[in-house]
């Protein structure tokens, strides 16, 4: 049975909240341990360069945790990775130890949340407006969340947020393998097609597979991406929303009202 609500697709990362200064920490610690070394980290300012600035700057890049294996090995061997070609070089050049390092970057996220939930969670930074605008949509559309971060790490901010969200609508890294997958499963489960659900992502990688498939996309001008990959978007027509309105444009495509028309 198809549910009444349109269905909003949102990523997490770059799209809610600014996450890199956690990912920072969360990356070399999650390398410590793959390498079997001693040592944990809570401030970002103490990861040794050139890896620090390496992860910052080619943050932008990362599609999953375990591709953080490819930004370190990138300050490691001086890659100049400055274009998406050559990140996907390197990515295939570091090839399957990426899913061998993604096991251990997640068990270092899970070891500083449950060690210091709130420590962790200040190593994020919520976008300007993104509580306020999610609760008016909350009750406009049936909201899912498709992310590479995990469902409990999701429902800690939404609860922050004063949001509850069925486990169910998250599909986090272990319920789908890509942003595709999530959207598609999304739409079997609401009963709504996919020319009828909105993602909204900071990751035009992400994006042209869905757009592709036939869903409405919109990629945030803010978050973790290039000057090539805004570029890319305009060459694909896919439209590019600010911070400030980004609700507005999505209530527009879906048919909804937007604040002041």
């Amino acid at each position: 049975m198809k549910e009444a609500r349109p269905v909003l697709a949102l990523d997490f990362d770059g799209v809610l909240c600014d996450s890199t200064e956690e990912c920072i920490v969360t990356a070399w610690n999650g390398w410590l341990s793959y390498q079997g070394k001693p040592g944990f980290f809570w401030d970002p300012r103490e990861v040794p360069e050139p890896y620090q600035s390496c992860i910052r700057r080619l943050r932008g890049y990362v599609r999953t945790g375990g591709e953080y294996l490819v930004l370190i090995r990138a300050a490691e061997k001086g890659w100049p990775i400055q274009s998406q070609r050559e990140y996907e070089e390197a990515v295939s050049s570091v090839g399957a130890e990426t899913r061998s390092y993604e096991k251990a970057f997640f068990a270092a996220r899970d070891k500083m949340r449950h060690e210091d939930e709130s420590r962790w969670f200040d190593l994020h930074v919520v976008y300007n407006g993104v509580p306020e605008k999610l609760q008016r949509l909350w009750s406009e559309f049936n909201v899912v969340v498709v992310t590479g971060k995990d469902s409990e790490a999701v429902q800690t901010f939404l609860r922050s947020f004063r949001l509850s969200l069925d486990p169910g609508r998250i599909y986090d890294k272990d319920a789908a393998h890509d942003k595709l997958e999530a959207v598609r499963r999304a739409a079997s489960e609401t009963g709504w097609p996919l020319e009828q659900i909105a993602l909204l992502d900071d990751n035009i990688v992400h994006l042209l597979p869905v757009q592709k498939a036939g869903c409405r996309v919109f990629m945030a001008e803010w978050g973790y991406h290039t000057d090539e990959h805004l570029e890319t978007a305009k060459a694909n027509e896919v439209p590019v929303v600010s911070l400030e309105n980004w609700d507005d444009e999505i209530r527009r495509a879906c048919g909804g009202k937007a604040r002041g028309v």
